[in-house]
């Protein structure tokens, strides 16, 4: 049932971004480690087992880049949030839980 209440907690709203901004930063390490990797590609010999690490990195490191894009996002909006409901509860609702 609707209650016409509109609640958020904006102590978990920042909680959620400051998750979302360390899953950023892994991500960002992870593909870090795919460009050495990518590097590395020479190693396996046959030209086409190069090509394929190399293409298969460059995939991967394309998605890991679009997913911190993402969580970076997600921390930004989720942080905003956080701000602004804190800023209304402070303002516009005094005393209210």
């Amino acid at each position: 049932m609707a209650t016409g209440k509109i609640e958020a907690q904006p102590e978990l709203l920042a909680g959620g971004a400051g998750r979302a901004r360390q899953l950023g930063t892994e991500l960002g390490g992870l593909r870090s480690r795919l460009v050495s990797v990518a590097g590395l590609a020479s190693a396996a010999g046959a030209p086409g087992a190069q090509s394929a690490i190399a293409d298969s990195c460059s995939a991967w490191g394309s998605a890991l880049e679009a997913l911190e894009a993402q969580a970076t996002a997600l921390d930004r909006n989720l942080q905003g949030g956080a701000v602004a409901y804190a800023e209304t509860d402070g303002s516009a609702m005094p005393g209210q839980d």
